[in-house]
């Protein structure tokens, strides 16, 4: 760009042109230009409270499933742990009944869930080389996958409580953790925070572990309903802020 911009410059003023080639470049370089605005909003977003936004936040994010918002059956009656051998290099796919779980697999590799549609709900890297465990509703019309990298996946029913812990996977605002407001941080590592309301943007955090010096810590505001996603980190603390 800068070197057809200077081309058009000399062709229309010969060395002037070349003046301002360097005055345009100065005040793209001091925020006089439209895009200016937006970037500045992304810092600040950022600096205060470590929000992601724009093109970036749409990127890791991805595409989002209506059925993020979905909540199965949890009571988990008759359900046992199911374990599965991995045996091929392709992977596997299983279906469960209806019910709330807890996926681990050894040593590491990625679990997909799919609707009844065949999209994607979630993906997330499970075992050594990612999250510990996976924490999700299942229905019984989704069907889930885990690929060859694995020697052993399990499943494992789980209860619902409320929590001010909570791990990687999916969680409803008023059923895992109750509404309010809390500073969100973690003890180590890097991730997520996604927060889901139907018919509004969401919203998210990058959480980041450490020492207190380096840790990032993020305000957040909960409401009954919203669907919290936590990805790529094992754990995130949820701080109640005092009134």
């Amino acid at each position: 760009m800068e070197f057809k911009l200077r081309n058009w410059f000399e062709y229309r003023a010969g060395k002037i042109g070349s003046v301002f080639l360097v005055a345009l470049c100065l005040l793209i370089m001091t925020g006089c230009h439209p895009l200016q605005g937006s970037v500045t909003e992304k810092i600040a977003n950022y600096e205060k409270n470590f929000e992601i936004i724009g093109s970036e936040k749409d990127e890791l994010i991805g595409k989002i499933n209506p059925e993020i918002f979905s909540t199965a059956d949890r009571s988990n009656e008759g359900i046992e742990q199911i374990g599965q051998g991995v045996f091929t290099k392709e992977g596997i796919k299983i279906s469960l009944q209806e019910g709330r779980y807890l996926i681990s697999g050894y040593p590491a590799g990625n679990i997909f869930i799919y609707d009844e549609n065949g999209d994607l709900i979630i993906r997330e890297i499970v075992g050594y080389a990612g999250v510990a465990s996976l924490t999700v509703d299942i229905k019984d019309s989704y069907t889930i996958f885990a690929d060859g990298g694995y020697d052993f996946v399990n499943f494992t029913p789980v209860s619902t409580f409320l929590a001010t812990e909570l791990t990687a996977g999916i969680w409803e605002v008023g059923l895992d953790i109750e509404a309010g407001e809390y500073i969100v941080s973690m003890d180590y590592g890097l991730g997520y925070l996604e927060i889901h309301e139907k018919d509004k943007e969401p919203i998210l955090y990058e959480i980041i572990g450490g020492p207190p010096i380096s840790q990032s810590t993020s305000h957040v505001s909960l409401k009954d309903g919203q669907k919290l996603r936590v990805t790529k980190v094992s754990k995130v603390l949820f701080t109640p802020v005092d009134d």
